[in-house]
């Protein structure tokens, strides 16, 4: 009996909302940005396969062994991730804002109390049904992209579709985060104008203005900039060939050699640098769900191996060592982000808690 009466709350609301004007109309708008994108995405992906294709018939024939790699058909998702960040936000927010709050301005949320129905039932069921309707919303949106891949004669293969479907994923719990933002908003205010200015200054904090802090430039004013090349091995790189004839490449490697000593220290406080700079970008990470999202898709699309959480450190400390990033499998790929999935996984939960709680005490009379 509860159980029926949370689906008869939660297909109410989702009826509610596939009729609204703004679901509708915000949904509309995503289904164009995402169409556009993947035809953007598409048209690029052909471009750097053309050009691979051509590259690696020139290795094959000059035999010089040189194997470009290949362009993902996750790349093509890329451009989609940028305009979900911000459309796709929008679209929670304005499912969430007005979820309790209207009820409390028509003093409809009286009426409902006094029937035979739990306060959980009510809040649970709210959710649910926003929750339906946003899935049905992104499962469009994945289904016409993927529909738009096979009329381009692109068929992605096994770990493709895995990746896609990570990626719609994360894309939901993004959603979700701002919809749980909103309907906590919606149940703490007694007016939705005023929930939805409150909704909209944390999501202007945590998908503007906590990147930007955690932007380099940012980070290298707060920590300083990173360690110059100590000068007795500036000074032996600048040292011409020696002569034994050797070439001027080789005399700089035997110099470095020579000064193994001082090259591990000046190696040591470059990995400290960036360690120190990737533990501040995590750090701010975690209170910000669009940079959890953007590091995810962007390993997801690009299938580098980034170090987790941030990314941005580990590409900088992987260029200064020289070592070419690699394609890695489906399930290490999966490792490496499980910590921002955790964190993009506890953000709406967390707010989600919030609004259940506030319900739960909220007075109605």
């Amino acid at each position: 009996m509860a159980g029926r009466r949370l689906f008869t709350i939660a297909e109410k609301e989702f009826f509610d909302h596939a009729r609204s004007r703004k679901f509708l109309l915000i949904f509309g708008i995503l289904l164009v940005v995402a169409i556009v994108g993947m035809i953007g995405g598409i048209t690029e992906y052909n471009k750097n396969l053309a050009d691979y294709n051509r590259v690696q018939s020139a290795s094959s024939s000059d035999g010089n062994g040189f194997m470009p790699e290949k362009p993902s058909i996750l790349g093509v998702f890329s451009s989609v991730a940028t305009y979900l960040v911000f459309v796709g936000g929008i679209l929670g927010i304005a499912m969430g804002f007005d979820l309790v709050s209207k009820e409390k301005e028509s003093k409809s949320l009286k009426i409902l109390l006094s029937h035979p129905v739990y306060r959980d039932e009510v809040i649970n069921g709210k959710a649910l049904g926003g929750i339906i309707a946003l899935g049905c919303a992104l499962g469009v949106v994945l289904f016409i992209a993927l529909a738009t891949l096979l009329i381009y004669g692109i068929v992605p293969d096994g770990n493709e579709l895995v990746l896609i479907a990570v990626f719609g994923g994360v894309s939901f719990l993004l959603i979700f985060s701002y919809f749980a933002i909103a309907l906590f908003m919606s149940t703490a205010m007694d007016e939705s104008g005023s929930a939805l200015i409150y909704t909209i200054i944390i999501f202007i904090v945590l998908s503007v203005l906590i990147p930007t802090l955690a932007n380099d430039t940012v980070i290298e004013n707060v920590i300083g900039s990173q360690p110059e090349l100590p000068q007795e091995l500036l000074d032996q790189m600048q040292k011409p060939a020696n002569s034994t004839g050797s070439s001027a490449g080789m005399g700089v490697m035997n110099g470095l050699a020579n000064n193994k000593e001082a090259w591990n220290k000046f190696t040591g406080r470059m990995q400290a640098y960036w360690e120190k700079r990737q533990m501040i970008h995590d750090t701010l990470a975690l209170f910000s769900p669009t940079m959890n999202y953007e590091t995810i898709t962007s390993s997801v699309t690009y299938r580098t191996s980034g170090s987790g959480m941030g990314g941005g450190g580990a590409i900088a400390v992987s260029s200064f060592t020289m070592s070419k990033k690699q394609d890695t499998s489906v399930e290490d790929l999966l490792g490496k982000i499980a910590g921002n999935m955790i964190a993009l996984l506890l953000f709406p939960a967390v707010f989600f808690g919030l609004a259940y709680m506030q319900f739960m005490r909220l007075d109605v009379r």
